[in-house]
């Protein structure tokens, strides 16, 4: 018995749509994943403890390690960009090479956000950096994930990620609502993630 003509255009709709999110989440948890270890390897070879996330961070890495980041987060918008293109069916904002461009930059910018976010938290509710690396490694990428599901042709899974996304902020300023942030930073972690 043959298949359904529209039932497999559906499941390569459905295919090309998680390859897209699959190839966000991959590029954000590989590129940002090392980022992060450049960033915990510094800290643990003696620099003072980062308390939120921000670039004055930069001033901590040696010139070669700044470079390094700076490649990596490079890196991460033109592999965003090759995902973009190649899945360009899957999100209702890829439709010429402006639209792919802007993909790009919104799920760029707004993983990043995101991947900043999460950082602040994971730093605040005092994270070992062993947990910091595994979550940056597996879970980096979600950020750049949600953001690419909230861009996908089916509302209904542009719903459920605004969803997700609203759910993961809750919990994440529940987890450090209460934490202390240590002299001479005597204020909420938010505060200072603001900055």
């Amino acid at each position: 018995m043959m298949a359904d003509p529209g039932q497999r255009g559906r499941r390569a709709e459905v295919l090309v749509i998680v390859w897209q999110l699959a190839g966000a989440w991959a590029c954000g948890s590989l590129l940002l994943g090392t980022v992060a270890l450049l960033f915990l390897h510094t800290h643990a070879l003696g620099a003072p403890p980062p308390i939120v996330p921000n670039a004055a961070w930069l001033t901590i890495l040696t010139p070669l390690e700044r470079l390094a980041v700076f490649a990596l987060v490079a890196a991460l918008f033109v592999a965003l960009g090759v995902v973009g293109w190649r899945t360009a069916s899957a999100s209702w904002l890829t439709g010429d090479a402006r639209a792919r461009l802007l993909w790009t930059l919104v799920v760029g910018l707004g993983g990043l956000a995101g991947w900043d976010f999460a950082a602040a938290v994971t730093f605040a509710a005092h994270f070992g950096s062993a947990t910091q690396l595994i979550l940056a490694y597996l879970a980096g990428g979600l950020p750049f994930a949600l953001i690419a599901a909230m861009l996908v042709r089916p509302w209904r899974v542009n719903v459920a990620a605004v969803a997700i996304s609203a759910a993961l902020v809750g919990a994440g300023y529940l987890m450090v609502a209460g934490q202390p942030v240590p002299y001479p930073f005597p204020r909420s972690v938010f505060v200072l993630y603001a900055y």
